[in-house]
């Protein structure tokens, strides 16, 4: 086997399934992928696969940052592969891609594909995301993609974990007298911004795609305007979420 080589899982179902690992940036500031460990059999360091969840400059122009971070918590041995599902903007064809991640002598991220070999030694599990489809081998190409009726119903479902609260408290005949939240808050405030703030742009997005007008009528001209200033204020305060973001990672770093 050379260093370019992939190493072979140990298992093919990851030991670890992050699906917002935060990690520094070079520049200040934090980003998050989802990161998934498997240990290996050839090697002293494990395999991770970093996927993409484009949120700002991605893992094309923070490569060295993601490289670092994961030798940093995994160790020096640690095989960094980084991810594009199907539906990102750096897939291509429509379909995944894998690329092995090594920082030269320079510190520089050096990439090399590593799709085929990545779907021959995991499966066709690999690709996508949770909850997307994966094909049924792994020459049948990327994971279908659900419409956006499946995409927004399963966004729903996870805001309501979000916030949703359980009785974790009774008096001895049976009343409740204290919650607790459903999901456990494991986020960082810095990544609670972050993320929250990226979730409210895309959604703004989604929501601007609204056909309020499907009758070409004066009433729906009307809703077509309010809808387009509800999306433009919902942008400015996106922005503004974003600034505060920045100045809480200004603050980390003093």
């Amino acid at each position: 086997m050379t260093e370019t080589d992939l190493p072979a899982p140990a298992r093919t179902t990851p030991v670890r399934d992050d699906h917002a690992w935060p990690f520094p940036l070079s520049t200040g500031g934090r980003s998050h992928v989802r990161l998934r460990v498997w240990p290996t059999r050839d090697r002293p360091g494990p395999l991770v696969i970093a996927t993409d969840l484009m949120l700002g400059a991605g893992l094309i122009n923070n490569a060295e940052s993601l490289c670092r971070a994961a030798h940093a918590e995994f160790g020096p041995h640690t095989t960094v592969v980084r991810h594009f599902p199907a539906w990102s903007m750096l897939a291509i064809n429509g379909e995944d891609v894998f690329d092995q991640l090594t920082l030269d002598e320079q510190d520089r991220a050096r990439a090399r594909r590593c799709t085929e070999q990545v779907l021959e030694l995991l499966g066709p599990g690999v690709l996508g995301y949770p909850g997307d489809t994966p094909p049924t081998h792994a020459g049948a190409g990327a994971a279908a993609v659900p419409p956006q009726s499946a995409h927004i119903a399963r966004t729903l479902a996870a805001l309501l974990r979000l916030d949703e609260t359980r009785v974790i408290e009774r008096r001895p005949d049976g009343y409740p007298t204290r919650t607790g939240p459903v999901a456990e808050k494991d986020l960082a405030p810095l990544s609670h911004l972050k993320l929250g703030t990226e979730a409210l742009r895309r959604l703004a997005g989604f929501l601007a795609e609204a056909d309020t007008d499907p009758h070409q009528s004066a009433a729906g001209a009307k809703r077509e305007r309010r809808l387009g200033k509800i999306i433009h204020t919902l942008q400015e305060q996106t922005w503004q979420l974003g600034l505060l973001a920045d100045e809480l990672a200004a603050e980390e770093r003093i």
